[in-house]
């Protein structure tokens, strides 16, 4: 008889969010970058440099989401006009 080993839970995190996180952590240190090239953000202190690519980043999240949201109200109409169309060929 064979036993299903259990996964360790930092083993079940690291296959759930791994991805993610490494997607978000790229995020951040593209904004980093973004706040090193940039003219006037670069000549800010170290901590002005920090914040300005925490809401860079911030900001980068928030329109992801709303992108998210539109795109899922966009696809329940199609399927409200799929339905719609579907029930008037009965």
């Amino acid at each position: 008889m064979t036993e299903k080993v259990k996964k360790t839970q930092k083993e079940r995190v690291s296959e759930k969010y791994g991805a993610m996180v490494s997607y978000y952590a790229e995020l951040l240190g593209l904004c980093h970058k973004a706040v090193a090239k940039n003219d006037v953000l670069s000549k800010l202190d170290p901590m002005g440099q920090k914040t300005s690519a925490t809401t860079l980043f911030i900001r980068s999240c928030a329109r992801m989401d709303k992108s998210d949201d539109a795109t899922s109200a966009a696809q329940k109409l199609m399927n409200i006009g799929d339905e719609a169309a579907s029930q008037k060929i009965a």
